[in-house]
């Protein structure tokens, strides 16, 4: 009888335990469907599709061409259609080349005043100074004179320092 209450006592207990586990699984689970949202099947797309997208039809582009019987009509029709835009380019590049040409010779006219200059300040006289080989040693002499006197810079402080 003893072996069968022990038994039922650890029957008990293991029950409580695992139930409690159980309730900890199913909360981690929650946690991190929580966290991180379930896959999603997308379709793949392919550099076709998005081209097939992009391009449209030569008849919505250009429907001259649907009347043009050969190849050569068709690109004399192409030809004639882009001239226009191609000489309206190079128009627009052609002005914008005369400014920037414009724009440089202004540039430059501004360097070459500002170089002037620069070489007038270069000319200015400039102070001569010249020494002779006795002004430095009258210089060391005056400044012992003009100087404190010797009393009040004591030679301690060389050494200390």
């Amino acid at each position: 009888m003893e072996q069968f209450l022990l038994f039922l006592l650890i029957a008990i207990v293991s029950f409580i335990f695992k139930r409690k586990s159980d309730t900890n699984q199913q909360k981690q689970q929650e946690h991190r469907e929580l966290r991180m949202p379930p896959p999603v099947a997308r379709p793949i797309q392919t550099y076709q599709e998005d081209a097939e997208e992009t391009v449209k039809p030569m008849q919505e582009v250009f429907p001259d061409l649907s009347k043009a019987r050969s190849l050569k009509e068709a690109a004399d029709i192409l030809i004639n259609r882009t001239e226009s835009t191609v000489n309206k380019k190079q128009e627009e590049l052609m002005k914008k080349m005369e400014e920037l040409k414009a724009e440089e010779e202004n540039h430059r006219a501004k360097v070459k005043v500002i170089k002037k200059i620069d070489d007038d300040i270069k000319h200015e006289q400039k102070p001569e100074f010249q020494f002779q080989s006795n002004d430095i040693l009258k210089g060391i002499v005056m400044s012992e004179v003009l100087g404190p006197p010797r009393a009040l810079r004591p030679y301690d402080r060389l050494k200390r320092s």
